[in-house]
Parts: C-alpha cells; sequence; structure tokens
C-alpha cells in the first residue's frame, strides 16, 4: 500500500513538472509571436512611411510641373465644387540667368609724375619738374612777404629742383642772408635748391667779390661759382655773370661741359644773372646746342628766340615771378607766373 501511494506521488509530482514545463513553453511562444507580430507590423510602418515620403516627393514634384491632365481635373473640380472666393496668391519663380562671363575691363590708375630717378624717359612723363625764380634780395618785412609768396606757390607747384638766378642777398649783409634763410627753409629742407651769384651777393663795399657768406652758405659743385647737374633729361648749367663774365677758366670749363655727353644726351639749360652775359658766350650757346636760358637781374619778365634759343629773363623784387619748366624727352614745356601767381605765358619747344 505504501508502495503504491509513493507512486502515486512520483507520478504526480511527474504531471505537475510536465505542466509546468508546458506552460513556460506555451508562454514563451506566445511572447515569441507576439514580439514577431510587434516587429513585422513596425516594419510595415516604416516602408509605409517611406512609400508616403516618396508618393509627396512626386506629388510636390508633379505638382510643381502641372500636366495638362491636371490642369483639366483643377477645372473640373473647380465647376462641380462650389466653394466661398477667395482671393488667389499667385507664387511666382523667378528664373535668375547667370550673364556670360566676360573680361573685365582694366582698371585705371589715374597718372601721376613719379619722381625722376624712378622714371623712365619717354614722350607722355616729364623726367623733370623744375622751378626757376629770382632776384628776392630782401632788408624789409615787405620784401620778405613777397618772398614768401612765391616759394609757397613753388612749393605748391612740386617742383623739384628749385633754381634761383642770383640776389638773393641785399649788398652781401648778414642780416639779408639770414632774412633769406628765413623764408627758405622749408623750401630748402623739402627740395634741391642751387642758386647762381647775382652782382648784390658780394662782399659788403667791395663789387667785385662774391660773398664768402653765399659760399658758406651753400653746397654747390664744382667750385659753387660755375658748375653743372643732371636731373631726369635735363642738363642745367650755373654761370657767374657777376664776378667771372670775362674769366676764360669759366669760358673754356663752360666749353667743355656742354660738348660732353650728360649735355649733348639731355636737353641743356643755362642760367646765370645778366642778361647781358648771353652775347659773351652766344657762340657756346648756338655751336653746343643749348635749348634754353635763363636769367634775371632787370627785375621784368620777358621771352625771346635767337638762332632756336628761348631765353627768359625772370621779375624780381617788388613783383617776383616764377616759372615752371617740364622736361620731356625732346621737348621742354615752360609755364611762367607773375607775382599773384597769374599766368604771363606757356612756351614749347622742341630740342634744337
Amino acid at each position: 500500500m505504501l508502495k503504491n501511494i509513493s507512486k502515486l506521488k512520483d507520478l504526480v509530482s511527474k504531471q505537475y513538472i510536465f505542466k509546468y514545463l508546458l506552460s513556460v513553453l506555451l508562454v514563451t511562444c506566445i511572447i515569441f509571436a507576439f514580439t514577431y507580430s510587434h516587429l513585422e507590423n513596425l516594419e510595415k510602418e516604416n516602408t509605409n512611411s517611406n512609400t508616403s515620403q516618396t508618393t509627396e516627393e512626386e506629388n510636390t514634384n508633379e505638382n510643381s510641373t502641372p500636366t495638362d491632365t491636371d490642369t483639366q481635373l483643377e477645372e473640373q473640380v473647380d465647376t462641380e465644387v462650389t466653394t466661398p472666393e477667395t482671393p488667389s496668391t499667385e507664387i511666382k519663380t523667378e528664373t535668375k540667368t547667370t550673364p556670360p562671363k566676360t573680361t573685365p575691363d582694366p582698371v585705371v590708375i589715374p597718372e601721376t609724375t613719379p619722381e625722376p630717378e624712378d622714371i623712365p624717359v619717354t614722350p607722355e612723363y616729364p623726367s623733370a619738374t623744375v622751378a626757376f625764380y629770382g632776384d628776392n634780395q630782401s632788408d624789409t618785412d615787405e620784401e620778405d612777404i613777397n618772398h614768401q609768396r612765391v616759394v609757397t606757390y613753388i612749393l605748391n607747384s612740386n617742383a623739384n629742383p628749385v633754381f634761383n638766378v642770383g640776389d638773393i642777398m641785399e649788398d652781401g649783409t648778414q642780416e639779408s642772408l639770414n632774412r633769406f634763410n628765413t623764408v627758405t627753409a622749408t623750401l630748402r629742407a623739402s627740395r634741391t635748391f642751387y642758386a647762381a651769384l647775382g652782382n648784390n651777393d658780394r662782399v659788403v663795399g667791395d663789387s667785385t667779390t662774391p660773398s664768402q657768406l653765399f659760399l658758406d652758405n651753400f653746397t654747390f659743385p664744382n667750385n659753387e661759382r660755375w658748375y653743372s647737374i643732371n636731373y631726369g633729361n635735363l642738363h642745367m648749367v650755373v654761370l657767374d655773370s657777376a664776378f667771372a663774365s670775362g674769366s676764360q677758366t669759366q669760358l673754356n670749363w663752360l666749353a667743355n661741359d656742354l660738348q660732353s655727353a650728360n649735355s649733348q644726351n639731355r636737353i641743356t639749360g643755362v642760367m646765370f644773372h645778366h642778361p647781358t652775359f648771353a652775347s659773351t658766350i652766344s657762340s657756346y650757346l648756338v655751336n653746343y646746342g643749348v635749348d634754353f636760358v635763363v636769367s634775371g637781374h632787370i627785375h621784368s619778365y620777358g621771352h625771346s628766340v635767337s638762332n632756336g634759343i628761348n631765353y627768359f629773363t625772370l621779375s624780381g623784387q617788388s613783383a617776383i615771378g616764377y616759372m615752371v619748366a617740364r622736361i620731356y624727352e625732346s621737348k621742354v614745356a615752360i609755364t611762367a607766373y607773375n607775382t599773384n601767381n597769374g599766368l604771363i605765358e606757356s612756351v614749347e619747344f622742341n630740342e634744337r
């Protein structure tokens, strides 16, 4: 009996375990089926979503470019369905047309006059722009004002270098030299300055001797009394007509200088104080191809032409004027101004 009861218990126990395992298996299958169904639905939703997006894009593209059939359907719907009128909003699509590429216009740079050292000699640009004035001698404040006015004009002209035809002092006094230095301080600091000896630039009380004050005040080439310089296409000769008009040494030097390559290959100008000195050196001027001559002394402006040479005399105190010369490859353009900066004349001449 006991054995039968024990067997029955074992059987019941085994059946219980079997039912438990069967229940677990059933639950597992249900969970698996549910999970699979859920995943399948998600996949379908994703597929439908992608299909919907594609369809919307296609519809958008089709709507952006309506066909004739679409237009007819829209007209038919409008006929069958009555809706409240609303203002139509018309969307305009601007078509941007890219203009054909063209070569841009070249940039136009305003012409400027470069420094003579940096620019080649050409017919279009002056290689040098120089100024001339003189007879500014002063021993009064009023004469200093006259002098200062012309110095300001020359500074504004941007001419460089600046040449003075002489008589920078009044009777060779230190006071008149001091007046000159005061008025021309800015000019000589910003421009190259050259001067010829005038008869007033003398030792006080001695009309035959140049003032040492003058010679010590400047540093010019050669012996500072007669010399020459090159600037751009200009060869400028400065002579002493006040104290060496009869000097054979000066004349020999002049002949050699005018025959040099520096002179022969450039526009050549000659400057001295007394206009009458031109008669003493006229053969040198003509034979060696001088282009123009500048002098002063008579305190009034004058211009003449002889043997192809242009001769200029400049005005001085109490109505100092000035002259600007632009030096080109084969010509000179000269403009003369009065004491009020008014135009006297403009002259242009070719190299002889």
